[in-house]
């Protein structure tokens, strides 16, 4: 019996040497929409990356995208492992396109053990959006709303029923937990052009495709596209199976062609 033990030892080591493979092997996803609340021939690039944790950015995979015009990162951008150096290593990659980042918190955000997550966030330039909406003017004059809910409450005072939205301009709303965009009310949905959130990580380890949340990734629905990010790192155990360690560049444009 001594052969078929080595042989389940051999076999779990190879499962887990190919999950921990799927956790840190990087998919740069990239998405062209059209957005008809763009004027003609206005592009907006956007990244989108969420559930980094504790997981260390690959610089390399950033390297390999040269424009972008917004950083929305879409929570638990740190959890209780994280330290502040591989925070700011972390953040000084997502800095190199020099466009402005915007943080909207994830639960586990709360978990940071080096006092208040949003002042050190902004003493490196990252605006926290908790509730909240922020209307951002590009050089080129595309402007846009980019609202961020919160139900964690990393801004105790802001609360989701005080956000009033506008029609006149592209929105994005970015929410870490898809399902609570699943349960606002129609009308609510009807607000946004895209819709970015993550939480799920796909479900991260799927057995014969079965676990815990849906797959992530892109749907459309009355003019409207919305996405669920399997994440990008991983939460209590550094393995995937069956899901993707993912980040988004999407370009938003008016033109068809």
């Amino acid at each position: 019996m001594w052969w078929l033990l080595l042989f389940l030892c051999l076999l779990g080591s190879i499962l887990v040497t190919y999950m921990r493979f799927c956790a840190e092997h990087d998919h740069l996803n990239k998405k062209k929409i059209i957005c008809h609340s763009l004027k003609r021939n206005e592009t907006l690039r956007l990244f989108f990356i969420s559930d980094i944790h504790n997981r260390a950015l690959e610089a390399q995979t950033f390297n390999d995208v040269e424009h972008v015009d917004l950083v929305i990162i879409g929570g638990d951008l740190v959890d209780q492992r994280t330290t502040e150096r591989r925070l700011r290593q972390n953040l000084s990659i997502l800095s190199q396109w020099g466009a402005p980042i915007y943080f909207v918190p994830g639960n586990n955000d709360h978990e940071w053990r080096y006092g208040s997550l949003i002042d050190f966030l902004e003493g490196l330039n990252v605006k926290t959006i908790s509730n909240e909406d922020q209307f951002i003017t590009f050089e080129n004059g595309i402007k846009i709303m980019v609202r961020g809910l919160d139900p964690y409450f990393m801004k105790p005072y802001n609360k989701a029923s005080d956000v009033k939205g506008t029609n006149d301009l592209l929105q994005i709303l970015c929410v870490h937990d898809p399902y609570v965009f699943k349960r606002m009310n129609q009308k609510g949905h009807e607000n946004f052009d895209l819709v970015l959130s993550g939480h799920t990580h796909g479900g991260q380890i799927r057995i014969f495709g079965y676990g815990p949340y849906e797959r992530g990734g892109w749907k459309a629905e009355g003019g409207r596209s919305s996405l669920i990010s399997e994440g990008y790192g991983t939460s209590l155990l550094p393995l995937r199976l069956g899901t993707k360690a993912e980040c988004h560049w999407i370009e938003l444009t008016s033109n068809e062609e």
